[in-house]
């Protein structure tokens, strides 16, 4: 019986060793759990923080893209002739229909842009000619006419001005002046405890965005980005300095947080159950760092696709600024050519030859406004108006108008027009942009001097259009290349080509080239032939 107690005892001792181990391990669990959360509060803080310093950047990086997109369109704007032509008349007042165009330019560049609330044109000794601002938010037109001196709200001079002076062009001395709302500028605040300052390059701020349920006693995530900001009122660079509190950035650690101290309080029942609850937790954690991957990924994505079609719009707008460019241009050097030549007959005294060559003159000019009119209705080529034309008059008209040119002396042009009237239903100016095109490449193909044949003809009921000359030809495998837009067999835009297919299709023909027999080449335009002649 001795024995008992001490066995009891030792039982005992062994009971609160287990115990206290056991309690020691309960604790110990306890502990590193705790750490774990601490860890993890403090992981996703540092990533909260990374994560909101690459949000400030991108946030900036979209700022400078709307300031840049502003400037471009204000620049776009500028240059269009109802704003660069706009003067006064006799009366003070801007021209009426220069006027109404600008307005109307004016106002819905206004509305495009909510961020400007005033835009004015100038003229050169500083007076308006015309000003567009907001009232109640809304686009008004504040000065147009006769300069009042009253400029009306959009020119208060107790706001903060952020302003720019954009030029409308070499040949104009009026100028187009925006005003921005800085404040407008960050947009509103998401969420709404977070704030944003933009300052400039001397940190006096520039635009600030409140926010009105801050406290200024809890931790915060401060996270700032250059902005460039060329050619405003405020110097550049710019930088937009954010800051959100950081319970925001890591609430979403929470839940992991609470289900944690849950498994910690079910360790006291069994480590088994415990290591269970943790290893749910971990794969959770991994599932959603899969779809936080997944997300900024698509992000990402659908970033790069803002991209890719911002610069298909600006190639967009190179490829018909080029083909203007290249279809205005034949007939102003036509023109040039012809004014030479009537200077030279006047010089002589030779009234009669210079009013010839001013005829020459008149039908460039109208080519060159053909050219803007189908620019207009390239959206909707069929609206182009067609009538009953003579192509032979065309042919004749437009091979006079080439033959002019001092650079093709050494080009012989034949001409073979079929007999009386080659009538079709078409666009006279069209269709001449047609036969001038084909013309210059078939004397461009010959630059030591040839041959340029035209021949005209019809077969049943189509007109047929040959121009031929005797240059290197086109191969066989470029062909049907030559059609496509910026193709092009020498230094060109490869537009020429591609606006008289295009031409052509639109008056329901065809425009083709063929290999000609002893060398060069063949273009052939054929239309449906118009039964009763042209008017």
């Amino acid at each position: 019986m001795a024995d008992s107690p001490t066995g009891a005892g030792g039982v005992s001792r062994r009971a609160r060793g287990l115990t206290v181990v056991a309690v020691g391990a309960v604790a110990a669990v306890n502990v590193a759990g705790i750490w774990d959360i601490a860890l993890a509060r403090r992981g996703a803080a540092e990533e909260a923080g990374r994560s909101f310093a690459r949000e400030t950047e991108g946030r900036a990086r979209a700022l400078e893209q709307s300031l840049a997109d502003m400037q471009a369109n204000l620049t776009f704007l500028a240059a269009s002739s109802s704003i660069a032509r706009l003067t006064k008349d006799a009366s003070g007042a801007p021209a009426l229909a220069l006027r109404e165009a600008a307005e109307s330019a004016l106002l819905v560049s206004l509305r495009s842009h909510p961020s400007v609330v005033r835009l004015a044109v100038r003229a050169p000794d500083d007076t308006p000619l015309l000003l567009v601002g907001r009232r109640g938010g809304i686009p008004v037109l504040w000065v147009s006419g006769i300069p009042t001196g009253d400029e009306g709200a959009a020119t208060a001079p107790d706001r903060r001005r952020l302003s720019a002076v954009v030029p409308v062009g070499a040949t104009s001395a009026n100028r187009l002046e925006v005003e921005l709302a800085p404040a407008l500028l960050l947009g509103r605040a998401e969420p709404e405890e977070r704030s944003c300052r933009l300052s400039d390059a001397g940190g006096r701020d520039v635009a600030r965005q409140a926010s009105p349920g801050a406290d200024a006693s809890e931790r915060r995530l401060d996270a700032s980005a250059p902005v460039r900001a060329d050619g405003w009122s405020v110097p550049g660079p710019w930088t937009l300095a954010c800051t959100e509190p950081e319970r925001l950035a890591v609430a979403f650690t929470e839940p992991r947080a609470a289900r944690q101290r849950t498994t910690l309080a079910v360790n006291l029942a069994g480590m088994a159950l415990a290591v269970l609850l943790g290893w749910l937790a971990l794969r959770e954690v991994r599932q959603r760092e899969r779809v936080e991957a997944a997300a900024h990924e698509e992000a990402r994505v659908r970033d790069l696709e803002r991209q890719l079609f911002h610069a298909e719009r600006l190639t967009t707008v190179g490829q018909l600024a080029a083909g203007i460019a290249h279809e205005i241009n034949n007939p102003l050097e036509g023109m040039a050519n012809y004014l030479t030549l009537a200077q030279e007959a006047l010089a002589r005294g030779d009234s009669a030859s210079a009013a010839q060559r001013l005829v020459g003159v008149q039908q460039g000019l109208q080519q060159a406004a053909g050219t803007v009119r189908q620019v207009l209705t390239q959206a909707e080529p069929g609206q182009a108006a067609r009538t009953p034309v003579d192509l032979n008059r065309i042919l004749a008209d437009t091979v006079e108008f080439i033959r002019s040119r001092r650079e093709f002396a050494r080009i012989r042009f034949g001409l073979d027009l079929a007999d009386g009237s080659l009538p079709t239903l078409g666009n006279a100016i069209m269709l001449g942009q047609v036969a001038s095109n084909l013309l210059l490449n078939a004397c461009e193909a010959q630059p030591a001097g040839g041959a340029v044949d035209v021949v005209s003809r019809r077969n049943g009921t189509s007109v047929v259009v040959d121009v031929a000359d005797r240059g290197p030809g086109v191969p066989e495998a470029d062909r049907f290349r030559v059609f496509e837009p910026f193709f092009s067999t020498k230094q060109s835009s490869g537009l020429g080509l591609s606006v008289c297919h295009a031409i052509a299709r639109q008056h329901e023909g065809d425009l083709r080239v063929l290999p000609r027999d002893g060398g060069g080449a063949v273009f052939r335009m054929t239309l449906p032939a118009l039964t009763g002649g042209a008017s």
